[in-house]
């Protein structure tokens, strides 16, 4: 996809493959940027994160990862998760590389997962966010993300989705005798 400002960017589901490339996308990321995200210092995902990461079932876990066509180098991920405790629910999180914040990115990486938890039927979006981290928040509103939680250091954000309706071709079949 080309964003906003001419470049171009390859936006792709995550496949497990990806492992070590998404270490280092990480391991790229600013003191700053990975505080902003992980809500503590942390230098480079653990073997346990990275697992989590990259073991996808594509309804209840999925990713998507965006990569600079001409460096190949990870430059955002996007993934959502269900949350055991809410069923319909899936939390989100995207991930974009300091040289690549602010262009519009992220906010592709979003709408893309919208998109797909809408398509596996799930009910709404949660997203927790560090209270600092405003240029998150800002691109949660625009995607029409509502607050949902927050006083302290962490606010949460939701967004509800209605599921796509049947096709009238499965429609028709469902009728059928």
């Amino acid at each position: 996809m080309t964003l906003a400002d001419g470049a171009d960017v390859e936006i792709r589901p995550l496949e497990r493959s990806d492992r070590e490339a998404l270490a280092s996308a990480v391991a790229r990321l600013s003191e700053r940027s990975r505080y902003l995200r992980f809500g503590s210092a942390k230098p480079r995902l653990s073997e346990r994160e990275l697992d989590t990461l990259t073991e996808l079932d594509r309804h209840s876990s999925d990713a998507l990862l965006a990569t600079d066509p001409a460096t190949r180098h990870v430059v955002g991920v996007g993934r959502f998760a269900a949350l055991v405790d809410e069923d319909g629910v899936v939390d989100v999180a995207a991930t974009v590389g300091d040289r690549w914040q602010g262009r519009g990115l992220g906010t592709a990486l979003l709408a893309r997962l919208i998109e797909r938890a809408r398509d596996e039927g799930h009910l709404a979006l949660h997203a927790t966010v560090l209270a600092e981290n405003t240029a998150s928040i800002a691109m949660l509103r625009r995607a029409g993300f509502a607050s949902r939680s927050g006083t302290g250091a962490l606010r949460g954000f939701e967004l509800a989705v209605t599921p796509p309706a049947p096709s009238t071709a499965l429609v028709a079949r469902r009728q059928d005798p």
